[in-house]
Formats: C-alpha cells, sequence, structure tokens
C-alpha cells in the first residue's frame, strides 16, 4: 500500500502545478470555448434548440410538440444527433407567423 502512496502523491503535485500554471497562461478553461460570431457580437447563423426557445420564450416540450406537428422551423439534424435553426430561417418562420391586424 505504501507503494501506490508514493506513486500518486508526485502525480498529484505534478497535476495541480500543471493546472496552475495552465490558469495563468489562458483565462479560458480548456473546456471553455467561445464561439467566434458571439465573441465578434455577430448573431450567430446556427441557433441551437435552447437558443430558439430563449428566444421565442417557449420551453424545449413546446418546441418538439411543434415539430412534430410540422409546425416548428426548419431543422438541420447535425451527425451527432442535436438539431440546428438557421437564424434565416427562423426569421422567415416569424414572418409567416405574423397576422394581419
Amino acid at each position: 500500500m505504501s507503494e501506490a502512496t508514493v506513486s500518486r502523491a508526485p502525480f498529484q503535485s505534478q497535476q495541480a502545478n500543471e493546472s496552475a500554471v495552465s490558469d495563468q497562461e489562458s483565462p479560458l478553461r480548456h473546456h471553455q470555448y467561445v464561439r467566434p460570431a458571439a465573441a465578434a457580437g455577430r448573431p450567430r447563423s446556427h441557433l441551437t434548440v435552447a437558443d430558439v426557445c430563449d428566444e421565442l420564450g417557449i420551453s424545449k416540450s413546446t418546441f418538439y410538440d411543434w415539430r412534430a406537428a410540422h409546425k416548428a422551423p426548419c431543422c438541420i439534424r447535425l451527425p451527432n444527433g442535436s438539431l440546428r435553426v438557421r437564424r434565416a430561417d427562423l426569421e422567415r418562420w416569424l414572418s409567416e407567423c405574423e397576422e394581419p391586424a
């Protein structure tokens, strides 16, 4: 048991030192990512379902209900299975939803 404790101690201290150095070198951690469009202040051209729901003020379940009823904006399915909505498609869909006064 003492051998395992001895062999782990240097690794743990080395790992702590590496994380301290990497935090000092970069303000972002390795798992954080700033989208280029968001960083430049431009609206993104492809929105997540969460982005669309936030913009419309609806829940994700409502969005998926609309999608099942073919009443949601056109979506793109990515290879990982997640959905994206083109901003242009969302704007077009919103204009089609407008009712004359």
